[in-house]
C-alpha cells in the first residue's frame, strides 16, 4: 500500500467528462489526488499518472498523445468512449492502456493504481463486442477499416503480421454478417465507429 495517493492529471477536450471525472475521483483523496496540466504541451512536473480522454485524437493526429508519452514521465491511461472504439483503436497502437467510459469509480481508482504501479490491467469487454460478439481485436480492426486504412497500416498499428490481421478480419466479417470491405464499413458506421475523415 502506498503513502500518498497518486497525483493524477486528465486531458480532456470536453469540460463535463473533465469535471466528472474530476468529482468521481474526490471520493478517493486518500488514494488519487487531481491536479491540473496547464497544457498537455507543459511538463507534467509530480504527474504519476496522466488519464486521457481519446476525444482528443479526433480533433489532430495523435500529436497530443504523442507528444504527452515521450515527453512526460507520467504513466498513460486512455479513457476510452464506448461508441468510439475507432479512437480507442488509434490510442492503442501507442501501447497503453485504456478503461471504458462505463467505469464505476472504484474500477477506475483500482486502474490508476494498476498502471501507477506499472501493472496490466485486466482484459475489459464492450458493449459493441458483446452485441456482435467481437474480440477486442476484432473491433480495433474494424475501427481502422472504418478509418479507411488498408490492411498494411491497420497490421502495422496493432503489431499484426498481415496473416493475423486478415484472420481477425475475416472472423469479424463472420460474426456482423458482412462479406465485403464496403459492408464492414456500413456496419462500422452504424454502430458508432467513426466514419472516414
Amino acid at each position: 500500500m502506498r503513502d500518498a495517493p497518486i497525483r493524477l492529471a486528465i486531458v480532456s477536450r470536453q469540460e463535463v467528462v473533465a469535471r466528472g471525472l474530476t468529482a468521481m475521483l474526490a471520493d478517493y483523496p486518500d488514494r488519487v489526488i487531481v491536479t491540473a496540466l496547464p497544457s498537455v504541451w507543459t511538463k507534467a512536473a509530480g504527474v504519476e499518472v496522466i488519464l486521457y480522454d481519446t476525444l482528443g485524437l479526433h480533433a489532430n493526429d495523435g500529436a497530443e498523445l504523442e507528444h504527452l508519452t515521450r515527453e512526460t514521465e507520467a504513466k498513460i491511461l486512455v479513457f476510452s468512449r464506448d461508441m468510439r472504439p475507432d479512437l480507442r483503436a488509434r490510442a492503442l497502437a501507442f501501447g497503453l492502456p485504456w478503461v471504458s467510459m462505463s467505469i464505476r469509480a472504484q474500477e477506475l481508482v483500482e486502474a490508476i493504481e494498476l498502471v501507477a504501479a506499472g501493472e496490466p490491467l485486466p482484459e475489459q469487454n464492450e458493449r459493441v463486442a458483446d452485441g456482435a460478439g467481437l474480440s477486442p481485436r476484432e473491433i480495433e480492426a474494424l475501427a481502422l477499416i472504418a478509418q479507411g486504412l488498408a490492411n498494411k497500416e491497420i497490421a502495422d498499428k496493432l503489431f499484426l503480421t498481415t496473416n493475423t490481421l486478415k484472420s481477425h478480419i475475416r472472423q469479424a466479417y463472420r460474426k456482423i454478417g458482412v462479406s465485403s470491405r464496403a459492408q464492414a464499413v456500413a456496419w462500422a458506421i452504424q454502430h458508432g465507429f467513426a466514419p472516414p475523415d
